[in-house]
């Protein structure tokens, strides 16, 4: 079996290639509902696949996926559509804090450093925030929404596991619920173009049911901060796909403030690993 930290870090890889997929296919005229509903829908349909390998869902796939992965998969899209791909990335990125601050709920406290890690990762979402250099106010607060969803659904899984529920439970067949919650709320035309069916099988598929399953597979035998901290593979991933494919910049400020909460998350993670 691989190595659970190997897992995660093949799990980040591909999520960060998500933001770089979206905005790619939008580029290239695909509808953004559609790849923002269409990525759970195929991935969804990929998970059912999978149900005679493990367990069957649960109450715990249910509650994952509609507070965690719905929200998620809605709000990240959108954030990298206003600000681009690495500071969205990066601001989903905030979800360790997040993470920090819920650890109560399953014995994860962060501890003095850690909580000194918090701070200074809320110091560098305040310079992230503040900065008008990339301009879309509302892009940044949806992609901090992202984080905190992003942290809710570590912190699920988590719980939900340590209570006994199995990877598949809290990762893949989670993700059907979060289909149905989006496509109600989205209402997607089916597929039109070529451009649209490709992008959602790449979205769904490489970069989702494959790194929730790896994902979900290191969460069980790591600490959800360790898990945190070696993912932080996926925002580097993210910045440098968006800077190499898009020529995206970051202003000076919202560079030191990306530079800080990349550090917290690592002080926060690299202290409870210890």
């Amino acid at each position: 079996m691989p190595r659970p930290e190997a897992q995660a870090a093949t799990a980040g890889f591909l999520w960060g290639t998500l933001g770089a997929a979206f905005k790619l296919a939008s580029t290239l005229g695909a509808s953004m509902d559609w790849l923002i509903a269409g990525r759970a829908i195929v991935a969804s349909t990929g998970s059912l696949v999978l149900l005679v390998l493990g367990r069957m869902p649960s109450r715990w796939s249910v509650v994952v996926g509609l507070l965690g992965l719905a929200p998620m998969y809605t709000l990240y899209p959108l954030s990298v559509d206003m600000v681009g791909v690495g500071l969205a990335s990066i601001l989903l990125y905030t979800a360790p804090l997040w993470v920090a601050i819920l650890g109560f709920l399953h014995g994860e406290s962060p501890g003095t450093l850690g909580s000194m890690g918090v701070l200074l990762g809320f110091a560098g979402t305040v310079l992230l925030v503040g900065s008008d250099g990339r301009g879309d106010m509302l892009g940044i607060l949806l992609g901090l929404a992202s984080g905190v969803s992003y942290a809710l659904y570590i912190v699920l899984a988590r719980v939900a596991q340590v209570k006994g529920a199995s990877s598949d439970e809290v990762g893949v067949h989670a993700i059907p619920f979060a289909a149905i919650a989006m496509t109600l709320l989205l209402k997607p035309q089916p597929p039109s173009t070529l451009v649209d069916l490709a992008a959602a099988l790449y979205l769904g598929l490489v970069a989702t049911l494959l790194p929730y399953m790896l994902h979900t597979r290191a969460l069980a035998r790591l600490e959800a901060y360790r898990v945190s901290v070696i993912s932080l593979v996926e925002p580097v991933t993210a910045v440098a796909l968006g800077m190499i494919l898009f020529g995206e910049e970051m202003s000076p400020i919202q560079a030191v403030g990306a530079v800080l909460v990349l550090a917290s998350v690592a002080l926060v993670t690299g202290i409870r690993s210890r």
